[in-house]
């Protein structure tokens, strides 16, 4: 029996994250009945990691067995045509049976996207997050330097795992603007907390409008508590590369 990786795409607009989970939408079980309708027999893929409510994906990274005789490029076309319009399977590969996506990652990379506009853009808003009036960049780029390195994130988020560890190693955190009204914020880390990304974006903007201090981050990762608890909204962010050790 062969086994896959593949690179997945997806809207999370309409979906309950990524995980599968009883009477809810999510990408995991849309994937899932795909691969079913081609007499795919597994109980469950293997993935990269989960995304929340709302998140999308370029770079998801999916494993699974099955036994098809095809070939690989039929493989991703009977995919693609069982699966919806917002799900897109864009590469897809035999590799060993003891590759795993999550445990194998050496690093994940997220994209957080912000527009500046008074009013709602409709074309943009299901990808970022919408901001009245620019925050200061030169000040969301030096607090993000105190993320870089190891530091225990529980001021960020919690553990995946109940008893899991909090501690996270960060090797990009930058902020740039993409043209007059975008901005767009670039993390790479070993892995991620739950929510991690989202709050890590809400205090850098608030640092960018002067609403909290420039070493809040600092102050959050030295004490585990920054003192805001609200979230950027999840439709900014997607997972962009699960990077490994053959790549």
């Amino acid at each position: 029996m062969a086994h896959y990786k593949l690179i997945l795409a997806y809207e999370g607009t309409q979906y309950s994250g990524f995980q599968r989970q009883v009477d809810k939408d999510t990408v995991q079980s849309s994937f899932e009945d795909a691969l079913r309708i081609l007499g795919w027999q597994g109980r469950s893929i293997l993935t990269a990691g989960r995304t929340d409510t709302g998140v999308h994906a370029s770079g998801q990274v999916v494993c699974f067995q099955f036994d098809w005789k095809h070939g690989e490029h039929k493989l991703l076309k009977a995919l693609n045509a069982n699966l919806p319009q917002d799900i897109q399977v864009q590469r897809l590969e035999q590799t060993n049976a003891e590759f795993h996506p999550r445990y194998d990652a050496l690093a994940r990379t997220y994209r957080y996207k912000l527009y500046i506009s008074p009013v709602r853009d409709p074309l943009r808003d299901r990808f970022a997050w919408r901001l009245d009036n620019p925050p200061d960049l030169e000040l969301m780029n030096q607090a993000s330097n105190d993320l870089l390195g190891e530091h225990d994130f529980t001021g960020f988020g919690r553990a995946v795992s109940e008893g899991g560890t909090t501690v996270r190693t960060i090797e990009q955190a930058v902020w740039t603007r993409t043209n007059d009204d975008e901005m767009e914020f670039l993390i790479t880390g070993n892995a991620f907390l739950y929510h991690m990304v989202r709050r890590i974006v809400y205090v850098s903007v608030q640092i960018g409008f002067a609403a909290a201090p420039v070493d809040i981050i600092k102050t959050g990762l030295q004490t585990g508590n920054t003192g805001i608890v609200a979230l950027a909204p999840a439709r900014g962010l997607t997972l962009v590369e699960v990077r490994y050790a053959q790549e």
